[in-house]
């Protein structure tokens, strides 16, 4: 296996080499959350009398449930419609099923006599994901070379890494760098960062004065979880980022 150099300095005094796993770190995404508008009102007991596979009760839930399989990722992807006209859509593994599940939904109210209703202000706000390193982790030697680690093994077996994905493009960025970054944002001083953050890339990386900040829960097994991303690039860049850090941790 060939050695390669993690573009990220500062991290432990000196540039990372590590060793390519032979298995590849591939990114399964089995939960998308996203919402539109439809630019209508919905009247829910009827869209539950004249959508199939649906579910109303207002004591429960303020929103009719349709379960809107999809025969390509053959998963089911659940929208909840509101009678102010948004629609929610959870259970999709990938955003483009995500979508054509809440097109779906559109195309039918207006087979239905809404000519006005469209797909409006398509936003996806979570991308859960996991990733299987392909070789078990030394929690405790991730946390002395990462530092900006929540890693309490009494309370919870995963050590959670929290990561902003916008900062992940500037050259030389190492864990403190993001750790600034985070703070900057928690506390409301992104004064000095404001023309970076208007001009990214992405508009997932920054919307509604929010950066996009992707949760890694890493296992021992080797099993990662990933939460919080709005965007498939923002989670590939996380992965591309963490990978270095994973293989120096690998128990050996």
């Amino acid at each position: 296996m060939e050695a390669s150099r993690c573009e990220f300095e500062g991290d432990i005094g000196s540039v990372m080499e590590v060793e390519e796993p032979e298995q590849p770190m591939v990114l399964n995404i089995y939960n998308v959350l996203a919402s539109a508008n439809t630019g209508v009102n919905i009247d829910l007991p009827w869209f539950t009398e004249n959508f199939g596979n649906t579910y109303y009760d207002p004591q429960e839930f303020p929103a009719a449930r349709a379960d809107i399989p999809d025969k390509h990722t053959k998963s089911v992807v659940t929208v909840s419609a509101f009678s102010n006209g948004k629609i929610q859509a959870t259970g999709g593994v990938s955003v483009e099923c995500t979508k054509n599940s809440l097109k779906k939904i559109v195309r039918k109210l207006r087979s239905k006599g809404f000519e006005k209703a469209k797909l409006l202000s398509f936003e996806v706000h979570n991308i859960q994901a996991v990733i299987d390193a392909g070789f078990p982790i030394d929690l405790r030697v991730l946390r002395e070379i990462y530092v900006f680690v929540d890693y309490e093994p009494e309370r919870n077996p995963g050590l959670r890494i929290r990561i902003p994905v916008l900062y992940l493009y500037n050259q030389g960025c190492n864990p403190e760098f993001l750790q600034r970054q985070l703070l900057a944002h928690q506390y409301g001083n992104v004064n000095q960062n404001k023309g970076r953050l208007e001009r990214a890339n992405n508009p997932a990386f920054f919307r509604n004065g929010k950066i996009e900040i992707v949760t890694l829960t890493i296992h021992f097994s080797g099993k990662i979880g990933m939460a919080g991303g709005r965007s498939v690039e923002g989670l590939q860049k996380v992965l591309e980022y963490i990978k270095p850090y994973l293989i120096r941790s690998r128990l050996v």
